[in-house]
């Protein structure tokens, strides 16, 4: 047997060493699924002293990863030279073994088929697919088919180097003859088999070495072989030791914890940015570099968790990156139904995960015998073949996704076809009327599309960028601070002119680095409107604009969940079941619009549905039967919306698992208020709802008016200001039960004075004496009464902290050009203390 293919992981091996940055000591975690790979290689040719180099590699590595950020030299020397004498002493046994068989074995040096072969063993494979996938437990399966099939296979390949194919189809076809003398009904291992030898034709079909680990596979089709028994047998005392291993549960070390960490970490990041390429790739499913971008994290999470022993973990990410591998080695397209089973993946992994981070808690390794991955194993292996094998989803399946029609439909034009195999499926729908054919047509070019792609982006977080936008900040108060000291010196003034042009290009640059696409947040949109329209029978349609507006990247951290909860609503009140948009003739499938948009100093982001919207005097009836107003106060259509953002406020005829409790909304405006935004809501009852978001586009600067009253000075953000003027005579009036008014073109506003607010002084002021600012919040105008405007400018906002951070009215502080902190008001804080009053 030839060593080549232990020899090309090795090479693979040596180059990632190569590579290795000892700065960054966690980046060598990236060899230990090579090692593993070569150590199972070793391991089933008997080369037991090779075998054990590798462990001892396995050992240094271990040790390098302890060290931290200063690895010892010594430790990568050792490496080095371990890697180097197992390659050499490796390249030297493959010569002998070679010079001895050349003469009676010739092969392709290259690891390469000869023309014909590729197609004769790819259609044998295809073949024996059909005839495992035709067994049925009960039946008498065709094992003298699948045996002749597999010798055919190990005919083909005799000659075949390295012989990696040759040897796996010799395993397969013993396992066969197991199953022949009844000692075995479980073709699992074959199926496994069968996934693994179309990898490794594909690899050889494009001239590359097949470096892949697949010591499961051989254990596999092994441990069947020695067991000889039933595999429900085998299964049942699997069980049985699971249970007794896991009614003791192991302590984990120090140094378990650690790496277990570190795994949790990186798998929990790697599943999220799979869940974004996964809605990537639905739009471009030819797309190599998103299959990729999607293959290499799962191939990581296999990689480690085997490392760790996390068994469940690696089997399911190993059968999911087998679909992935083949999906990449063009096999087949990425359908509908496999980014469904891709996802069914992510969520059961991240279940497995969960469960380790609770030992991490506890101490002691976490049983996960309650967690089941076997059935989706099974799924993910037969959605392999089936892709494979070049079936595409079926039309029924996709009409009945998509809750065209009811399952009954297609057993029913089924049948007629089996009557009937002129006709085509979809024409039998039609003409029994149960689908229009712009939808059959709509659905055939579902089965073939291949979307435009959607462009990826990356998402940057760090501690160095944060502290960069902090000294920033600092250095824009110093130069205010030196601007106000050198007034009074022209050649000064001069110069710190020309350094405040600098210090603020350098603080836009330093606010341009923090901000990102709010993309990543929208397209997770995608999957909750996608699972919740299934859940729910509804028929919903997501669609977004602007997903490229950029906004600082903890906003967008933050924006997450009330976003979700939004979307929640929407899907589960908003919009109506089918049955009732026909009934109030609307399409049947309903829309949320996505909008994200600059407007002035902020971002705004739109969620927009044509359901039911909201109903006013019901809304109305529920806040006086529970006490949020009294009498019949005249509200605007924005007062009443905002009634349901108040604690526990529900509407809701029943509660449903997504929402209906009363407890959502008030969380959505708290995450909002805490970013210093906004939500406006407009609805129209039966046409349907607009949420309207309005954040800052950072949170590190405020673009403000510095005022005083008395000796105090406020910053009133520029965005809420609509006008400053001085009242004349007759334009100040007493309104009785509704306190002091300013006309303003010809309308009447109404007064708020800051310093009996803040209780910066008790006497009443003249108005007319005084400046009024007209600012706005959620269509509601008012007029704050001040002394004096001092000027416009940009402020850096400070976190008050403490007690202090809580206080309604007050958004945060600002060091001001005179060294003193000013506080920045929040405008619709002042108007709810002034309502309350």
């Amino acid at each position: 047997m030839s060593y080549e293919n232990i020899i090309a992981t090795t090479e693979k091996l040596t180059s990632e060493l190569i590579l290795f940055d000892p700065a960054q000591p966690d980046a060598i975690k990236t060899l230990l699924p090579i090692l593993k790979s070569i150590h199972a290689q070793c391991k089933m040719q008997n080369l037991s002293s090779e075998a054990a180099k590798i462990l001892k590699a396995r050992h240094i590595i271990d040790a390098i990863m302890k060290d931290g950020p200063q690895v010892r030299s010594n430790l990568l020397s050792n490496l080095d030279m371990v890697v180097s004498d197992f390659s050499a002493e490796l390249k030297e046994m493959d010569q002998k073994k070679s010079n001895a068989l050349f003469v009676q074995k010739p092969f392709q040096a290259d690891g390469q088929v000869q023309n014909g072969e590729d197609k004769a063993l790819e259609a044998k494979l295809n073949e024996l697919s059909m005839l495992i996938a035709g067994f049925c437990p009960g039946e008498d399966p065709d094992i003298d088919g699948m045996i002749r099939n597999v010798e055919g296979l190990i005919n083909i390949s005799e000659n075949i180097q390295p012989s990696t194919f040759y040897d796996i189809s010799k395993l397969c076809k013993q396992y066969m003859e197991n199953m022949g003398r009844g000692s075995t009904c479980n073709t699992r291992p074959v199926e496994e088999g069968i996934v693994l030898l179309k990898s490794i034709l594909s690899h050889l079909k494009r001239k590359e070495p097949f470096t892949f680990d697949y010591s499961d596979v051989l254990e596999l089709l092994e441990e069947n072989l020695a067991a000889n028994e039933q595999f429900d047998a085998c299964s049942e005392n699997e069980f049985e030791a699971e249970t007794e291993q896991e009614s003791t549960p192991e302590k984990l070390s120090d140094d378990d914890i650690e790496i277990l960490t570190d795994f949790i970490s990186e798998a929990e990041d790697n599943l999220n940015n799979i869940e974004v390429s996964l809605i990537e790739l639905e739009q471009d499913p030819e797309n190599a570099d998103i299959i990729n971008d999607i293959f290499r994290p799962f191939h990581t999470i296999k990689g480690v968790s085997g490392f760790l022993s996390l068994g469940k973990i690696n089997r399911l990410s190993h059968a999911t990156e087998n679909l992935l591998d083949s999906a990449r080695s063009g096999d087949f397209i990425i359908t509908h139904s496999a980014t469904d089973a891709i996802l069914e993946s992510v969520d059961l992994l991240k279940q497995l995960i969960d469960n380790v981070k609770q030992g991490l808690v506890s101490g002691y390794h976490q049983a996960d015998g309650h967690i089941d991955v076997d059935i989706l194993r099974d799924k993910l292996k037969k959605l392999q073949m089936s892709l494979t094998r070049g079936e595409k989803e079926p039309l029924g399946e996709i009409l009945v996704r998509k809750k065209e029609i009811e399952e009954q439909d297609i057993d029913h034009a089924l049948e007629i076809q089996k009557n009937h195999p002129e006709k085509k499926f979809g024409e039998i729908l039609i003409q029994d009327k149960k689908i229009a054919p712009v939808q059959v047509a709509s659905a055939l070019m579902e089965q073939s599309a291949v979307k435009k792609r959607v462009d990826s982006q990356v998402k940057v977080s760090t501690q160095k960028l944060d502290d960069l936008v902090d000294y920033a900040g600092e250095l824009v108060i110093a130069q205010s601070m030196l601007r106000q000291q050198t007034m009074g010196n022209a050649a000064l003034t001069q110069t710190v002119s020309q350094l405040g042009q600098i210090v603020n290009n350098m603080q836009n640059i330093a606010m341009s680095m923090r901000m990102i696409p709010i993309k990543a947040t929208f397209m997770k949109m995608i999957r909750i409107v996608r699972d919740l329209s299934r859940k729910s029978g509804k028929q919903i349609n997501l669609s977004m604009t602007g997903e490229e507006t950029e906004i600082d990247r903890n906003v967008v951290d933050a924006l997450y969940e009330p976003m979700v909860h939004m979307i929640r609503n929407a899907c589960d009140h908003g919009i109506e079941s089918v049955e009732e948009r026909t009934e109030k003739k609307k399409p049947p499938q309903g829309n949320i619009n996505l909008r994200a948009y600059h407007k002035g100093g902020n971002i705004i982001i739109e969620i927009e549905d044509d359901g039911k919207g909201l109903d006013r005097e019901k809304i109305l009836k529920k806040a006086a039967a529970t006490g949020l107003i009294t009498g019949e106060a005249q509200m605007t259509d924005a007062q009443v919306f905002d009634l349901i953002l108040s604690p526990g406020f529900s509407t809701a005829n029943q509660i449903t698992d997504v929402s209906g409790r009363g407890v959502g909304m008030d969380v959505v405006k708290e995450g909002i208020e805490k970013l210093r935004g906004h939500l406006n809501i407009e609805s129209e009852k039966a046409v349907g709802s607009r949420f309207i978001i309005s954040l800052p586009l950072t949170l590190a600067i405020i673009d403000g008016m510095l005022v005083r009253v008395d000796d105090e000075k406020y910053v009133i953000p520029t965005i809420a200001i609509q006008k400053a003027f001085r009242p004349g005579p007759g334009e100040y009036f007493t309104v009785e039960g509704k306190g002091e008014m300013v006309k303003d073109r010809g309308h009447l506003v109404p007064l708020i004075r800051l310093n009996e607010i803040y209780g910066t002084s008790s006497h009443i002021k003249s108005v007319e004496q005084s400046l009024v600012v007209v600012v706005e919040s959620k269509e509601e105008r008012r007029g704050f009464l001040i002394d004096e405007l001092l000027g416009k400018d940009e402020y850096v906002i400070k976190n008050l902290g403490g007690n202090m951070d809580d206080i309604r009215g007050i958004a945060g502080g600002a060091i001001l050009a005179d060294g003193k902190v000013g506080l920045i008001l929040d405008v619709h804080g002042i108007f709810s203390i002034v309502s309350e009053k």
